[in-house]
């Protein structure tokens, strides 16, 4: 380290300090993004500039007493200077936004001495707007390429910073005039972009940040990968300035940040299963099916990382693949996909357990309850949902609320609970259906607290919405106890019982692009499974089913971390996609849930265990 640097790094310790530690724990946004090459845009500046880069690089050539944007000679147009693409609508914006905070580089392409008059010249329009020491404004003006020597440095106005690749020769005084320091990313590696940096390429990556920052200044570095890949391993470095071509793409990954990434605070402990009945052949008392909505493998792996390695899930060693088509399209809605395995049969997107002719279709449900079997039906959402209406209802339109209700008075299933109490109340020739199964000997309960202490055998119980909210917004251990109610009612039934159990809202994250609604989900669905291998250890004779209807959101996991529970992802969709979902199973016939198949095929399966003489 000569003298100058050495001075440098004691002026700037404080400032590194400071620099460092941000660069480890701060929360990148798209104003830390820099659009490279941004007149290259066909809409140059406003692309970027209301995407919300906090970064706008312009090349510039010297024509005519005009600074010209291009990056090479021949590609200059009269259209195209630097006034009119730049500073004419940054002084618009700026008039209508006090808010807004920018910095413009502006690239010598040649001959500092006849671009830098210019600059001063063509940008003093907006002299009251910048930000330099001593004058704490909004716009920074950071010149780059071919740039002054360092003795030239402070010839120019305080408002003009420079961009170097290097650290060495300044004096403290032009150390000042730095804004920004870029590096050639092929110093370091040459990385496509592509999987992940190793061990020495960080080392050495780490190596140029780090001496950056213990200089008191910013860094970007220039030639890398364009990537989600490549930005991610910039901001876990800790890159000061993340630049791209791909003005949208970088920036909806770092608006979307908050939603695209989740760390569990606390993980929970899951349950280790005996093994005892597993896949044995003998008879099947009791079927627990547990159907995570909208619930693929991406979504149930992100849970297992946040959950820093656990799943209760994973302890279920035999596993198939559901095929999830509707019979009128590639990609199935909840409707059509229910009523595939609740019923035997494919058919059309939004209809409710009839075929695609309308015919109605019995359920697993009635099947159970005419083998002599207990039923439930337990969900966190409105009771009539595709989902659990699927197991009583008869409708070609999932929407027909009101009828699925109605068709609730003639199921036999004994325990109903989710929301939507008022899809109950509407009148069918002076009746409600609340009228109709209280006439059948059903209790309506709307407290889940008295749900949960009822004595009574058949129960229609419709809770407020908000006792099914989102878990993330509060709701508790509402399906974890529900689940151990029901189970503690049926267990001594001496033909058993049938019960399905729904995650229904990890389709609802999936929907909603949120990964941590899909997490906090799923672990809460993942903890029913947990209490429902725990059931089927200790009585032996119970079948565990969990699957999903089909996929929501088409979640691809880019970064994360087991040890630390941390998860970051994407999507491709806020819809279903047509991704074969999968079937794991536990207990005696486990093993007939082996292989790929049709969904229709998880009621084939299911079916014969139920009617198979005991």
């Amino acid at each position: 380290m000569n003298k100058l640097t050495k001075g440098v790094t004691v002026l700037g310790l404080l400032a590194s300090i400071c620099i460092t530690v941000n660069a480890q724990t701060r929360e990148y946004t798209v104003a830390d993004a820099h659009s490279h090459n941004d007149y290259k845009n066909n809409i140059p500046f406003l692309r970027a500039y209301e995407k919300g880069f906090g970064s706008i690089e312009a090349d510039v050539f010297a024509v005519n007493g005009q600074l010209m944007v291009a990056h090479d000679k021949k590609d200059i147009s009269a259209s195209r200077s630097l006034k009119i693409l730049y500073i004419d609508p940054l002084i618009e914006k700026f008039k209508r936004d006090d808010q807004r905070k920018l910095r413009l580089l502006i690239e010598i392409k040649e001959d500092h001495k006849a671009i830098l008059p210019l600059v001063i010249k063509e940008l003093k329009p907006l002299e009251k707007y910048f930000s330099y020491s001593g004058h704490p404004g909004r716009l920074s003006i950071v010149m780059t390429g071919a740039v002054p020597p360092a003795a030239e440095l402070n010839n120019y106005p305080d408002w003009i910073s420079f961009d170097v690749d290097h650290l060495n020769g300044f004096t403290p005084k032009q150390w000042q005039r730095i804004g920004l320091v870029s590096f050639p990313f092929g110093k370091y590696t040459k990385w496509n972009g592509k999987g992940v940096l190793n061990r020495d390429e960080i080392s050495r990556i780490k190596s140029g940040i780090d001496s950056v920052h213990n200089s008191g200044k910013m860094i970007r570095f220039w030639e890398t990968p364009d990537t989600k890949s490549s930005w991610l391993a910039l901001i876990r470095l800790g890159v000061d300035v993340i630049g791209t071509d791909k003005i949208e793409e970088l920036g909806d990954f770092l608006n979307k940040k908050p939603h695209d990434e989740y760390v569990s605070p606390v993980p929970y402990q899951v349950y280790h299963p005996t093994y005892n009945s597993d896949g044995s052949t003998k008879k099947v008392k009791n079927i627990i099916l547990c159907i995570g909505d909208g619930m693929g493998l991406a979504q149930i792996y992100s849970t297992y990382t946040a959950n820093r390695g656990q799943l209760n899930i994973f302890q279920m060693l035999n596993i198939g693949f559901s095929i999830t088509n509707s019979a009128d399209a590639y990609i199935t809605d909840s409707a059509a996909g229910g009523t595939a395995f609740a019923t035997g049969q494919k058919t059309d997107n939004r209809a409710v357990g009839v075929d695609p002719s309308g015919k109605p279709l019995k359920s697993l449900a009635v099947y159970s309850a005419e083998a002599g079997k207990k039923t439930a039906d337990i969900v966190a959402c409105e009771l009539t949902d595709a989902t659990p209406a699927v197991f009583y209802a008869h409708q070609s339109e999932r929407a027909n609320a009101a009828a699925i209700a109605n068709d609730m008075v003639s199921t036999p299933i004994d325990i109903l609970l989710g929301s939507g109490y008022k899809d109950f109340t509407q009148k069918v020739n002076g009746e409600t259906p609340l009228d109709k199964l209280k006439q059948k000997g059903y209790t309506i309960i709307r407290n889940f607290d008295e749900f949960l202490n009822s004595p009574a055998k058949k129960i229609v119980a419709l809770v407020d919405d908000s006792v099914t909210r989102p878990k993330m917004e509060g709701r508790g251990n509402y399906l974890p106890q529900a689940f151990n109610k029901v189970t503690g009612v049926f267990k001594n039934n001496p033909q058993g019982f049938f019960m399905m159990v729904e995650g229904s809202q990890i389709d609802h994250g999936g929907h909603n692009n949120n990964l941590k609604q899909i997490i906090t989900e799923n672990a809460d669905f993942d903890r029913v499974v947990g209490d429902a291998l725990r059931f089927a250890d200790e009585d032996g004779e119970t079948l565990v089913i969990v699957t999903a209807d089909h996929e929501t959101g088409g979640l691809t996991l880019l970064d994360g971390s087991i040890a630390n529970g941390y998860v970051r992802g994407d999507f491709s969709t806020n819809d279903h996609t047509g991704t074969p979902v999968p079937v794991f199973a536990y207990g005696p016939h486990s093993g007939d849930f082996k292989g790929v198949y049709p969904n229709t095929d998880i009621f084939n399966k299911l079916l014969a265990l139920i009617q198979a003489k005991q």
